[in-house]
């Protein structure tokens, strides 16, 4: 399932017609720092729920420009409450502003991070997890931190059929953005970023799989070990939940079963 990202500088979207060519999901910037609010994100949010496109927002992060749970409360300002069926927040962390010690830039993630699932939490009643937005080389560079392994990882790794993950997430992501500063994006006047999610299906193992069939045993469609193995059963109890969602009953996690379990 495909999507793009964009931001104010990408220029006009005209979001039925990315729809229409295919792409199922979209992020778009909200913030950046404490203090910059993209000047499009009000528009693209109400017209992405408006068409149909999953949407979901990011925050490009600074950590040590400004305070990280002040980033994250101008964050959560500028969205709103999410909804069901909105994807989770993505923290976007690719720069250091040129602080030397790792630590600092791990420190200054987790308070943003934890701030913004405290408040969703309160928000929502859902434990969602943000997702992190990164690149193999950023985050070599800060050391390859294994404390970030519980949140979902969208990698930017271009021109490569699948990605590079770094040793924190076990080479497992939800979403690869393959390609950058794209044009003639359908719908897009300026560029977009291209976007794919990674299915789980039939034969698939890892950690994605095993919170996937804790889901599904949480909402009584499975009873089997919690094994990290998709197996046949785990394919049964996935039909069952899309059949019952009114998703197609294929027995494959896409992205719009994986948000609709997200949200159960």
């Amino acid at each position: 399932m495909l999507g793009i990202d964009v931001a104010d500088q990408d220029g006009k979207v005209d979001w039925t017609a990315v729809k229409n060519s295919g792409k199922t999901f979209a992020f778009v910037k909200a913030t950046e720092g404490a203090s910059i609010k993209d000047s499009a994100f009000a528009h693209h949010w109400q017209t992405m729920k408006a068409v149909g496109i999953i949407r979901g927002a990011y925050h490009f992060f600074h950590p040590h420009k400004s305070d990280p749970v002040v980033q994250a409360q101008e964050f959560l300002t500028t969205v709103g409450k999410l909804e069901p069926g909105d994807l989770p927040p993505v923290l976007d962390i690719e720069v250091t502003d040129n602080v030397s010690n790792p630590q600092v830039v791990i420190d200054a993630a987790k308070k943003w991070l934890e701030q913004v699932e405290k408040t969703l939490l309160q928000q929502t009643g859902k434990a969602i997890k943000p997702i992190i937005y990164t690149y193999p080389g950023f985050w070599n560079e800060l050391g390859d931190p294994d404390d970030f392994s519980s949140y979902p990882l969208w990698i930017a790794h271009y021109d490569q059929p699948q990605p590079s993950v770094p040793h924190t997430w076990g080479g497992e992501y939800i979403i690869h953005q393959y390609r950058g500063d794209v044009s003639g994006v359908t719908g897009v006047s300026g560029k977009a970023d291209l976007n794919r999610f990674n299915l789980l299906q039939k034969g698939d193992v890892g950690l994605r799989v095993k919170q996937l069939q804790q889901q599904l045993t949480n909402i009584g469609l499975f009873t089997d070990a919690i094994d990290g193995k998709f197996s046949s059963a785990v394919e049964a109890a996935v039909i069952s939940f899309q059949s019952s969602k009114g998703l197609q009953a294929d027995g494959i996690v896409g992205i719009k079963t994986w948000i609709t379990l997200l949200w159960i």
